[in-house]
């Protein structure tokens, strides 16, 4: 009887020996693996890295005279001021002037870029005055649009734009002689509120 035991103990043994062998082969199998990051290494890169998308024009002081060599969003309904010289005194017969460089500052991004007068947001203008006025705009000098009302200073084109690339916009304003001394003193005292829109829109280069 013992060893009869000792036989079926030792088969037990064995295999369960076996198994464990098994066991171990399955577990140290090879593995590996592979990652690849979305973009081209630099630190922003990935999905979106260079789709910012910005439109600046010059930057001014608090007096609104624009400074050279500085840049400013302006990106609020309300704007920012920018002086007209003389605008503040314009009476019939005059004409003042103002120059804007702008630029497109996205570090990719190509933009397609329009040109409007609004009226100011809050604000309502003398409609005599409003409607007297004339303007001009030009585009790095060359005229895009001449002596016309505000409502025609709407969606002007300036062209597309690649990154980095930067213009001045002209706007001249005018009053003319009303034709009497009774037609010009009646705008004494109006007031007219213009705010210069640049609109832009992203293009893939």
């Amino acid at each position: 009887m013992k060893k009869t035991s000792t036989g079926r103990k030792r088969a037990f043994l064995t295999g369960g020996a076996l198994l464990g062998v098994t066991a171990l082969l399955t577990a140290a199998a090879f593995t590996d693996f592979a990652n690849l990051n979305i973009g081209n290494g630099t630190d922003d890169s990935g999905l979106g890295g260079n789709n910012r998308f910005n439109i600046q024009v010059i930057g001014t002081d608090d007096k609104g005279l624009p400074v050279a060599g500085t840049w400013q969003e302006a990106n609020t309904a309300a704007g920012v001021n920018i002086k007209v010289p003389g605008a503040d005194l314009i009476t019939p017969g005059d004409t003042v002037s103002v120059d804007i460089p702008f630029r497109n500052e996205s570090p990719a991004l190509s933009a397609a870029i329009n040109f409007s007068l609004k009226d100011r947001a809050g604000k309502t203008s003398s409609p005599a005055l409003a409607a007297a006025l004339r303007y001009t705009i030009t585009l790095n000098g060359v005229a895009i649009a001449t002596n016309v009302t505000q409502s025609a200073v709407s969606a002007l084109n300036l062209g597309t734009f690649i990154h980095g690339a930067d213009a001045v916009l002209g706007v001249s304003i005018s009053l003319p002689d009303q034709g009497s001394a009774e037609a010009n003193n009646a705008l004494q005292g109006q007031v007219s509120y213009v705010q210069a829109h640049f609109d832009a829109t992203s293009v893939k280069p």
